[in-house]
Parts: structure tokens; sequence; C-alpha cells
């Protein structure tokens, strides 16, 4: 399975870039931010830019949020994504933690079954599962030094899945890069692979049998790559 970071081309985190990605059959990833007013949107950054202020998304209403970007069709609902997608892969990419408890009320309430909600953040999980036992948990790995904090996190948490970057082959070297995930999917975990800065398309061939799920900047590469690949077995 691939999913498209943050939509399908340009302007990305838009609601035209995630329809363009569930129309080729991609599942959508999109990070999770609370405005002051208590609406879930999906943007990737915590302030917003504009004629060079800064905005806190945090300090400004949904309206205030809308009126101030440059296109309105830019600033999504979380909500917005659930009603028009229902049966959509989601990656809800947590990034704050005043949006944990109504992000869970929106995926009972819209009981979106395929929905990924993941974070950087150990409290974060904590608190995620915390307030729903049934969420599907991922945790990423953004620091060498969660990696041995796994095996807890797993039995804690109940994690689904762990996010891995692809980057982590230049810390540890490629052989121990794929002894780690065959190492986390031992634990019973799924593996999700996404790209900081290397370049996805040189390594996805050699990661596609550890993989359960790309998350992908350049999806439609990434398909065709894997298309042919089985095509030459």
């Amino acid at each position: 399975m691939i999913i498209a970071h943050r939509g399908l081309g340009e302007p990305e985190n838009s609601m035209l870039s995630f329809k363009r990605a569930v129309k080729r059959g991609f599942g959508i990833e999109f990070d999770v931010w609370r405005t002051a007013d208590g609406e879930l949107v999906a943007m990737h950054d915590p302030e917003i830019a504009i004629n060079g202020e800064r905005y806190s998304v945090k300090e400004l209403t949904f309206g205030e949020l809308k009126a101030l970007a440059v296109s309105r069709e830019h600033i999504v609902k979380i909500e917005e994504l659930f009603r028009k997608f229902p049966d959509a892969l989601f990656n809800a990419d947590i990034k704050d933690a005043e949006a944990v408890e109504e992000l869970g009320e929106l995926i009972r309430n819209y009981e979106i079954e395929k929905v990924i909600v993941s974070t950087t953040e150990i409290e974060m999980l904590k608190a995620l599962r915390a307030r729903d036992k049934k969420l599907k948990l991922a945790f990423s790995i953004v620091r060498r030094s969660d990696v041995p904090k796994v095996p807890l996190l797993k039995r804690r948490f109940r994690i689904f899945a762990l996010h891995v970057p692809i980057d982590g082959i230049f810390y540890v070297g490629f052989a121990n890069f794929r002894f780690l995930l065959k190492w986390i999917r031992g634990m019973g975990m799924k593996v999700g692979l996404w790209s900081y800065e290397v370049d996805e398309l040189k390594y996805v061939p050699l990661l596609a049998d550890l993989g359960d799920y790309f998350i992908s900047n350049r999806p439609l590469d990434v398909k065709n790559l894997l298309t042919r690949l089985k095509g030459d077995f």
C-alpha cells in the first residue's frame, strides 16, 4: 500500500491534492493541528506565514486561518476528509497534544476503520491510548535513542505499526537496517517506510519485501516502480 504524503501534487495538504491521491487509489497522510476554536486541520507547520508575518495555528480560529490563507482551499478540516473519503486509508500524524480528544471523537463519529494515528512522541502515544483502546497507533522513529524502547512501547501501548525513515540506512548500514525491519515485524508490528532526505526510488526496490506500506513524497513513481518489480518475478 502507498500513502501519499500531504496528498498528491500541489498545493500540498489541499482538498485538491487529497482528491487526486484518493482517486489514484492511494492512502493520504496529513499532520493534525487544533485551532483556537477546536477545529482540527490538515497542516504541516504549526504556523502560517503571510507577507512576512507568522501566525500560530493554535492561536487562530478556523475562520481567521482561512481568511489569512493564500487560498481558502488550502485549509482543510480533518472532518471534511473523513466525510468526503469514508473508505480511504488515512495516516493522521498528530502534532498537537490538544487535538487528541477531538481526533478520537471524529474517528468514532464517522466510523472510520482505516485510519492509522501516528506520532513521534511517547507521551502522545500514552494520551492517545488512554483515550481510545481501539485506535491503530503508529510510532514514528526520529531519534536513534527511541529504537531500544520499541519492545516496551509495543507492549504498553499495543502499537500497530512503526514508521521508519529510510535515511536510517546511513546511520546503521544497509544490512543492519534490514535486520531492524525484520525485528520490528517479528514483534507483530507493521512497517511503514518513509523518506526524509534520501531518494526513496533508489531504496524502495531493496526494501519492498519488508515494508508493509510506503508513506511517499512521490507516490506515482513508487507505484510504477513496485509494479515493475512485481513483473520481474
